[in-house]
């Protein structure tokens, strides 16, 4: 039927890889935005946590340009939200890094608030950096993302289409006078599960009265407002005052103070106070993001607890709940850690094991908590070792629940997770003692010092920082995975089906040849397929409602996904379509949906048996 087409048939397949160059995962995730069809994973996750990701995102640029950051979370929004945590911080990151390089030596502001209940309201400011008019409106206005664009244009085009792709939008409002505003809405859906402890905090704090000794305007603003939040009363005093005329800390239940004013006349005022184990008043410190380690010690030295700018109003509620509800000595045990060793922690360098001699670790049982499904495939495929058996959990709750069902000999955990974050899970983790001495390893993109002490304390053994690197992986296995002849006796199922591959339907080991990895090979087809599943009905459409500027764009891009699995039928079918769509020919288009499906039903069978063959539950 299609024939007639192959006596004019150009390279189409040369033309559709130049123009996009991408890895297998790159093109998935591009596709899924291209078509709009993303699929949005809303659960309760810790704001908090997202915040101090994307500080670490964006640190290069804050300490390179100068800047400083600060967030206003209203006190309605609660401590946990309830979203795609991944794409948030997509949009976040994409929306923030633009911002940072508008200008030099400026405050970016991130507000987050709620409006009438039914809207998350994220507004990200500059008030320094003006984007040009011309470059405004392609923001604005451009649709998709092309190579003529500036690259900044395109990755504000991937971050309407995931705005939309969450029922939200992005507006963009930028002059001279006032700066670049980016403003980020999106629904607003309840944590019907709140583990926030606010309204017992602040019965207890209500009537309680501290002091704040700062000279940075904002900073008072800020603690004003979080600290005000639980009913404490706060005065200020200006830094100057307090050295001229030490106040009486008998009229405070608290102090708050920052590290980078202390000296050490300030350190000796606060050290009889903070010795005398009768008294009730606490020592607070706030630190600097790029603050100088001699000060960060200083600040210790007091302090019945820490915070790090920017400040998170679940952090101050995490520290006043563990202080004046719970009475725990852990978060005074922070400031105490003077001894801990922040690069021995972090697992860095690369270990003498490569995928070519792993055989050592035949028989492990591995188990990895990552609820980002980009991050969690990279480490799936890095620990794809014949022998060793892996268990997967979005969340630190599941992790415990597959703990009580399986044998496991070492965890990696994402930090900021849904349901339960990684330190909680630690926590826990850490009160059975039949798994007090179970490897738990960190892979966070969260990597300043304050943060991997906290990992520390929690209970894990090391940390890896984002972006995962396998080298670092190996290394942390040849430190903390002792195999035992337990792990060596366990017996892996060899009754797997022999597959004989249909190379005209879906070429095997070509897809293997050019994702040298098993394990990605099979999450591609997995992907792939329940993508395409989710688009049949997009394709049929665009023939009946004659939308062809729409399709060819599909066919392009269904072409890659079809060429990262190597489905040759698929591929063949849509080069055909590029190609006739090309030449303007329009009298056979419903014949293509015919193809379509009876392409789909091969594919689909012949996917189903090789993954059959490899024991990968089908999608």
């Amino acid at each position: 039927m299609f024939g007639f087409l192959k006596r004019k048939k150009k390279d189409v397949s040369t033309s559709i890889e130049n123009e996009e160059e991408t890895t297998s995962l790159e093109v998935i995730e591009k596709f899924r935005i291209e078509i709009k069809n993303i699929h949005i994973d809303n659960q309760p996750f810790r704001i908090g946590g997202l915040l101090h990701i994307l500080t670490n995102k964006v640190s290069r640029l804050l300490k390179k340009n100068k800047h400083k950051i600060y967030y206003d979370i209203e006190n309605d929004v609660g401590r946990y939200i309830v979203g795609d945590n991944d794409y948030i911080e997509q949009v976040l990151e994409i929306l923030a890094k633009d911002l940072l390089t508008l200008s030099r030596d400026s405050e970016i502001i991130l507000k987050i608030s709620k409006f009438k209940n039914k809207f998350l309201v994220f507004e990200i400011i500059n008030e320094n950096g003006f984007i040009p008019k011309k470059l405004a409106k392609q923001y604005m206005h451009a649709e998709r993302t092309l190579t003529t664009l500036p690259e900044s244009v395109n990755t504000f085009i991937k971050a309407k289409k995931i705005a939309e792709a969450m029922h939200g939008n992005i507006e963009l409002h930028t002059s001279k006078r006032k700066g670049t505003h980016f403003t980020l809405q999106i629904p607003f859906y309840e944590d019907k599960d709140s583990r926030s402890n606010q309204e017992e905090l602040k019965t207890f704090l209500k009537g309680k009265k501290a002091l704040f000794i700062g000279k940075d305007k904002y900073a008072t603003q800020r603690a004003q407002y979080i600290f005000e939040s639980y009913g404490i009363r706060l005065e200020n005093m200006e830094l100057v005052a307090f050295e001229n005329k030490k106040p009486d800390l008998s009229k405070y239940d608290m102090a708050i103070l920052h590290s980078e004013d202390l000296t050490y006349k300030h350190v000796s005022f606060f050290k009889n106070i903070y010795q005398d184990k009768t008294s009730d008043f606490k020592i607070i410190i706030v630190h600097e993001l790029f603050e100088d380690e001699e000060k960060i010690a200083l600040g210790k030295s007091i302090a019945h607890a820490e915070l790090y700018k920017p400040n998170v109003i679940g952090d101050v509620e995490e520290i006043l709940y563990q202080m004046f509800i719970m009475k725990s000595k852990a978060v005074k045990e922070v400031s105490k850690l003077s001894v801990f060793d922040h690069g021995a922690f972090t697992i860095k360098g690369a270990s003498q094991h490569t995928e070519d001699n792993l055989d050592r670790y035949r028989g492990a049982h591995i188990a990895i908590a990552e609820d980002s499904k980009i991050d969690m495939r990279v480490i799936k495929n890095i620990l794809n070792i014949e022998g060793v058996t892996l268990f997967s959990v979005q969340n630190g709750a599941d992790m415990l629940e597959l703990l009580e069902t399986e044998e496991i000999d070492i965890i990696f955990a994402d930090i900021n997770m849904p349901v339960m974050d990684g330190l909680m899970m630690t926590k826990e983790i850490r009160k059975i003692k039949k798994w007090e001495k179970l490897p738990i390893i960190s892979i966070s993109s969260m990597a300043f010092s304050h943060e991997v002490e906290q990992m520390k304390l929690a209970g894990m053994n090391g940390a890896i920082a984002k972006p995962i690197d396998a080298k670092e992986v190996y290394m942390a296995l040849e430190r903390f995975l002792v195999m035992t002849a337990k792990m060596r006796n366990r017996t892996l199922d060899s009754d797997r089906l022999v597959f004989k591959e249909n190379k005209a339907v879906l070429d095997v080991e070509k897809g293997l040849e050019k994702l040298e990895n098993t394990e990605e090979y099979k999450e591609v087809l997995v992907d792939n397929m329940a993508l395409l599943k989710r688009t049949r009905d997009a394709f049929e459409k665009m023939i009946f409602d004659e939308e062809y500027i729409a399709l060819s764009r599909y066919a392009r891009s269904t072409y890659l996904v079809c060429e990262n699995m190597q489905a040759t039928q698929m591929m063949q079918m849509f080069e055909e379509l590029v190609e006739y769509l090309g030449q303007k020919q329009r009298a056979h288009l419903m014949d293509y949906i015919y193809l379509y499906h009876k392409n789909w039903k091969q594919l689909e069978k012949e996917v189903a048996r090789y993954l059959k063959s490899v024991e990968i539950i089908k999608y």
